[in-house]
């Protein structure tokens, strides 16, 4: 008898689903879009920097690179390895070198084994000082076997070599931005390696570093920043001790060069001489200062970009699906709580016969928990590997990591998926069930008693309640007679047209910012670097190439590099020093302006005008101070006197006066912002050929790698953005189905009375959807003030410390925005409106009494 009990509650519990099918899988649907956005957000950031570091980790990248204007002496080899914080060292060489009959710039280095070592890709390692392997990216214009030669191969002892290989550098990791060179068109094409013994040199290039306090470190980690920034620090400051040594060895170098030349000279007159005698000019000595330059693995383009990535998916992973989470519990409550009112009657009954409350909630659990667990298991199949897979792809695009990425598993995020859908639904449907069932037999039996008319408040105005048609008088008292139902539909469509404005917002953000950024604020194509001692023949031969039509403008400025720590991050941004020589045509090549009411800034000489981003991160603003430091540790405190328009870069600009204040030094042009007749690129590195050919210039940085890498910023994020707007549309026919399935079930008798009345089919349906309808408007109204809020958060959180991306809003985006939801309400009328024409008048109609 038990067992046919239970046979009978199982079977009871099983018809439930399939009596409301459509509703047990809007609630799977619910359920899996939160999981499907929540666990795939969650994943795709963890699963790029775990592939990172497996990568970094295989060639054991270098924690830091050294570099120095005289290359890396005996001395500087000691001072390296004996620094208590240094774990393992190797040295290198390396040549920057053009390709004969061809445009392509390569930096061929020594190959590196321990440290910064290269993954083959094809063929094998070069074996002596004949054979070169070049980078991977190179194989389609080069092939295995091929001899190249360089035209000047400096410290490179042969001019041709033979192709044995195709590398892959873990040092580069951006597929576009190889590097600057002073040879060419100033850009490098690629990057290639061959044996030490290819290479004649007294000093050694590179200097490759690891600490011992990063080990079992994430790369990716604020404390592995600090620590390598910390230990950055005191090797720059020993390596710094030798400078003044090396000085000296050098000026003595020079000028006994200067003193045996001196005596050629003098002998070939037949004046015999001592050349120790001979006294060496002040003036004669043009030796630069040694410096060191030590770069840490944020100072790679590509390394930097890649942590950006992973960490922009986690500012989305935190926001985005707790509103999607949000929109879909909210839903899932007002389902379950219509289900178990439906379920009144039968409750009674199986109380009647004696069932026991822990039996009828057989039916409960079963339809509740089946539909979070299957919803979960729906979403986190494809949150972990369907939405990190698309999205690592599209930030992969750029990187040399390639297709090799991981998708991982980690329980949290399908655990904190569980627990939301249970709550959302279980536990939603035993607390109703709880009340319900502490009600007697008897009163379970009856219907639920409607609930009591009240006045609504456009009632208490009587010129507008009498001016008011029939039908607006329903619809407005129906409306606040179902408040729950009410909110939960201005809720659900508000949350769905806010995912929607922030994703359409941050889409227009991306969009155009390109376009203002080099058309409206910097005009100029490249940044021409002078040499260090340029001759006035060379100097007149690069004034005369300027008059050519190819220019269109030139401004001289003084050009340099300064540095900030973020302390909250424990990066190192890099922040461009620009003092023009004439402030008057200065905006002829950038143009200094505020970005809400796009006012003119005008260099004074009273403070400095530094980029918006750059205030951001620093918190600066207008009469601030903040403090900088150039290559060779020295800081620098600048007042802020103007905040300007920049989307990429950090820069700060002043007069050749305010220069010389806060520098303490002499004001010197050291570069020329150059504006090209085309924009082009093709046209551009043409040009910058010219430029690099002169002995006055010594290379050329161009704008079209910083628009490459905006473009790598916004490309990668529009795909994910595209995402996000499928599934809050999705999001949106769920939300807005349910609702309105629910509105017509719970109110079928209402129907079927009007029917009987002698409505229209037409007018039935308008009747019930016009509510909906005016329900949808202020939601997608409440909608548009959420949305703002959330693009704004986004926005200002979602871009990497060297970039800002457009926080206006546009009309557009609210018309896209509104028209979804109201276009998936206009479809779902015709779906309600053959329900409607389909109900059964004289079943819902019939008593239960």
């Amino acid at each position: 008898m038990l067992i046919m009990r239970k046979t009978i509650l199982w079977k009871d519990a099983l018809q439930a689903i399939t009596h409301s099918l459509g509703r047990y899988i809007a609630i799977i649907l619910l359920i899996g879009l939160g999981t499907f956005a929540f666990v795939g957000l969650k994943m795709a950031g963890p699963d790029m920097r775990a592939t990172g570091a497996d990568f970094f980790a295989k060639h054991n990248l270098a924690d830091v690179t050294v570099m120095s204007n005289y290359g890396i002496n005996s001395t500087d080899r000691v001072t390296i390895q004996n620094l208590p914080e240094v774990k393992e060292t190797a040295f290198g060489y390396f040549q920057d070198v053009k390709i004969k009959n061809s445009s392509d710039t390569l930096r061929v280095f020594s190959q590196s084994n321990n440290i910064s070592s290269y993954q083959l890709m094809k063929g094998h390692f070069p074996d002596n000082k004949h054979e070169i392997a070049l980078s991977y990216l190179l194989k389609k214009k080069y092939r295995l076997g091929q001899k190249i030669s360089f035209a000047k191969p400096g410290i490179l002892k042969n001019h041709t070599y033979k192709i044995v290989g195709f590398v892959k550098s873990s040092e580069f990791l951006d597929k576009n931005q190889i590097g600057q060179t002073s040879i060419g068109d100033g850009r490098l094409t690629g990057i290639a390696i061959t044996s030490h013994n290819a290479f004649a040199s007294p000093v050694y290039q590179v200097s490759r570093v690891t600490f011992k306090n990063t080990a079992n470190l994430s790369p990716f980690s604020v404390t592995y920043r600090n620590r390598v920034y910390r230990d950055q620090q005191k090797l720059q400051d020993a390596l710094n001790e030798n400078r003044k040594d090396k000085y000296d060895k050098y000026v003595l170098m020079y000028k006994t060069e200067y003193r045996k030349k001196a005596a050629q000279q003098l002998l070939k007159r037949g004046i015999p001489i001592n050349p120790n005698q001979i006294k060496v000019p002040k003036n004669k000595i043009k030796i630069p200062y040694p410096s060191y330059t030590i770069s840490g693995r944020e100072e790679s383009q590509g390394y930097s970009s890649y942590r950006a990535d992973s960490e922009r998916v986690e500012v989305l992973a935190n926001v985005f699906p707790v509103f999607l989470f949000a929109v879909a519990a909210l839903v899932s409550l007002t389902t379950m709580m219509r289900f178990v009112e439906e379920e009144r009657t039968n409750i009674g009954t199986l109380k009647a016969l004696g069932y026991s409350n822990g039996a009828i909630a057989i039916k409960f659990l079963l339809y509740s928990t089946s539909a979070a667990i299957l919803g979960v298991i729906g979403g986190s199949i494809l949150g972990y590997t369907f939405l990190p897979d698309l999205i690592i792809k599209a930030y992969l695009a750029s990187s040399t990591l390639g297709t090799g990425y991981q998708l991982n598993f980690a329980w949290m995020p399908l655990l904190i998926s569980l627990v939301v859908a249970l709550l959302s639904t279980t536990v939603v449907s035993m607390f109703t069930l709880w009340q319900t069932l502490r009600e007697q037999p008897a009163a379970l039996l009856l219907p639920k008693p409607p609930k009591n008319g009240s006045r609504i408040l456009l009632e208490r105005i009587p010129w507008l309640w009498r001016h008011m048609s029939f039908f607006a008088k329903v619809t407005a008292r129906n409306i606040f007679r179902y408040k729950s139902r009410m909110l939960m539909t201005i809720l659900g469509v508000a949350g769905c047209t806010g995912l929607l404005v922030m994703g359409f917002g941050i889409r227009d953000s991306l969009q155009g910012i390109g376009n203002i950024q080099y058309n409206d604020l910097q005009k100029n194509d490249v940044i021409a670097l002078k040499s260090k001692d340029v001759s006035k023949n060379a100097q007149k031969e690069l004034d005369d190439l300027f008059k050519e039509k190819a220019f269109t403008q030139t401004n001289a400025v003084q050009y340099q590099q300064l540095t900030k720590l973020l302390k909250s991050n424990g990066s190192i941004e890099n922040i461009m020093l620009i003092a023009p020589q004439n402030t008057t045509t200065f905006r002829k090549s950038i143009n200094l302006r505020q970005r809400q009411d796009k006012k003119k800034l005008i260099l004074s000489d009273n403070g400095v005008i530094i980029s918006e981003k750059l205030a951001t991160i620093l918190h600066a603003k207008r009469g601030s101070s903040i403090s900088l430091k150039n290559s060779n540790g020295k800081t620098y405190r600048f007042k802020v006197n103007g905040i300007c328009e920049m989307y990429l870069g950090h820069y700060i600009f002043m007069s050749p006066r305010e220069y010389e204040k806060t520098m303490g030094k002499k004001y010197a042009a050291n570069a020329y912002l150059v504006t090209m007749k085309k924009h082009d690129p093709a046209f551009v590195n043409k040009v910058s050929q010219k430029l690099v050919k002169t002995a006055a210039i010594e290379t050329v940085v161009s704008n079209s790698s910083n628009r490459s890498l905006l473009g790598s910023f916004t490309g990668s994020l529009n795909e994910v953005i595209f995402i996000l707007i499928l599934i809050s549309g999705m999001l949106a026919v769920v939300v807005i189905y349910n609702l309105t399935n629910i509105n017509v079930a719970e109110r079928i008798r209402e129907l079927s009375t009007i029917k009987v009345l002698g409505f229209y089919d037409n007018e039935t349906t308008m009747y019930i959807y016009r509510e909906t309808i005016i329900l949808s408007i202020l939601g997608i109204i409440v909608g548009f003030g959420f949305g703002w809020w959330l693009h704004h958060f986004i926005i200002t959180s979602l871009p990497p410390d060297v970039a800002m991306f457009d926080p206006n809003m546009y009309p557009l985006n609210f018309v896209c925005s509104a028209l979804i939801p109201a276009i998936i309400t206009a479809v779902l009328a015709i779906v309600v409106h053959h329900k409607i024409k389909r109900i059964n008048m004289l079943d819902a109609l019939s008593s239960i009494d």
